[in-house]
């Protein structure tokens, strides 16, 4: 058997936080692993958000694996408010459907007075 990089499912995928703000930075975090007997060869994961057809897609180009051994992937995404399905590509095989994020319009800092004094 070749190298096989995939999903790690015996480790969470997250998004931190795990209630994003619209226009705001959050990461996806994901652990991937090399389930072949062989190293892998460099590859690229394609991680999408997509909301009804508008969202985000970002390419991430990733070390090779050895055989058994597993990464930690991060992203950051910055996202108008909506409700996003999260899917991720890769090394060419997938998508793997992750679930949901709900991205909300957060109300704003109660320590800004919207003077620009703070």
């Amino acid at each position: 058997m070749s190298s096989v990089i995939k999903l790690d499912d015996q480790v969470t995928f997250v998004t931190d936080p795990v209630s994003p703000c619209s226009g705001t930075d959050f990461t996806v975090s994901w652990q991937e692993k090399n389930a072949g007997d062989e190293a892998s060869d460099d590859y690229q994961d394609i991680f999408d958000m997509d909301d009804q057809g508008t969202g985000d897609s970002q390419q991430l180009s990733c070390g090779g694996l050895a055989p058994g051994a597993t990464a930690l992937r991060t992203l950051t995404f910055n996202l108008p408010a909506g409700d996003y399905q999260m899917s991720l590509v890769i090394n060419g095989v997938g998508p793997v459907v992750l679930g949901n994020v709900i991205i909300d319009d957060c109300p704003p800092d109660s320590t800004d007075d919207g003077s620009g004094n703070e």
